[in-house]
Parts: structure tokens; sequence; C-alpha cells
């Protein structure tokens, strides 16, 4: 049976961890020892990091090389002014608000949105399920791709950042350069948008 489009927002958006605002004691040592100097230390941010990063630029850009491009920059810039990061911030908040400036540079260039659809994390699928279920369960992944697909920029940037990247409101305000009641409006209109999108193809497909 098909799910409905609250419940299938819900099941996909609703946060499962408890985020903590300030970078944890381990990563501030090996960013300062990054900062003096240590290859072998920014090495250890990349890796911690790198992937959350290209599918953070996946997910905006949908194009393999633009990935590779925004990923590598992203990291140059991370290594140009890791002396700036203030040491009170979320690292991972400061490093995506890098990441998604060089893919809005990237857009600028080519003047178009592409999303793609969610890694294998986000499929619903069990092991458990019957064929028909699993079928229908990636179905509804992709139904709800396409919805978001479907947004504005502005409102597809923050219920990226929001519900897929699982950021808090004021993460995402700091990501964005907007204030956390904007980010909170435009959460608020994309699920509204997403529930009717979700609603019209599914009683079209009736």
């Amino acid at each position: 049976m098909k799910m409905t489009a609250e419940a299938l927002l819900a099941d996909q958006f609703e946060a499962t961890a408890t985020r903590t605002s300030a970078t944890s004691p381990a990563l501030l040592a090996v960013i300062r020892a990054a900062r003096d100097g240590d290859e072998r230390a920014f090495e250890e941010i990349m890796l911690a990091s790198e992937r959350r990063v290209s599918l953070l630029a996946w997910r905006i850009l949908g194009d393999i090389e633009e990935v590779k491009e925004a990923t590598q920059e992203t990291f140059l810039r991370v290594f140009r002014h890791l002396r700036r990061f203030d040491e009170q911030l979320d690292f991972f908040g400061w490093l995506f608000r890098i990441a998604v400036n060089v893919c809005r540079d990237i857009e600028r260039r080519r003047r178009r949105w592409i999303f793609a659809p969610f890694d294998a994390a986000m499929t619903i699928a069990s092991n458990r399920r019957s064929a028909d279920d699993t079928i229908a369960a990636n179905d509804d992944v992709a139904l709800l791709t396409r919805a978001i697909d479907a947004l504005p920029a502005k409102e597809r940037l923050a219920v990226i950042l929001r519900e897929v990247e699982e950021l808090s409101t004021e993460e995402v305000a700091v990501i964005l350069g907007s204030s956390p009641a904007t980010v909170r409006v435009q959460v608020s209109k994309a699920r509204a948008k997403l529930r009717v999108w979700i609603e019209a193809r599914r009683g079209g497909a009736r």
C-alpha cells in the first residue's frame, strides 16, 4: 500500500539524532594541528568530512564531474581559510557553508538545477519486505526526490540542509546567510508544497 504524503514526509524527514553545536575537543585538536602545517592532520579532516561534502554537492548539483569539482574546491577553500575558523562554532556547519557557496558558484555558471536521488541510506526497503513493498518503497523515494526537485531554489536548499542533512535551524541559517525565522518559513513552505505535489501526482495515477 502506498504511503500518504504526510506519512512519507515524516518517514523521510524526521531527525533521529541529537546534534551539538560545538566542535568536539578531538576534532579541534586535529584542526589546530592542521593550522600549524601538519599535512596528515588536514588529511584526517578530509577523511572525516569528504563523503558528507560530496553527498551535499551531489544533492545540489546532480552531476558527477561537478561534484568532484565542488568537493575539490571546497577543501581548497578550507585549507586557505582554516585559520579563520571560529572554534566556538560547529566545524561541520562552517564546512557546509563553504560547500554550499561553492555549489552556488558552479550553479551560477551553468544556470540550471538538478537534484539527484537520495543515497542508499535513505532507501526505505528492508530485507523483510516483500518484493511488491520494496518496489513501492523505491517509488516513494523517487517521488519525493522529484518533488524536492520541483521546489524553488531557496526552499530546496533549506529543506535539503534541514531535513535531509538533519542540521539544526540555526546551523542552516548560518550556512545560507539568513535568519532562523526565514529558514523555518522556507522549510514550512517546502513541506506544504511537497505534500501538494506528491498528492497531485498520486491522484493522477489512480
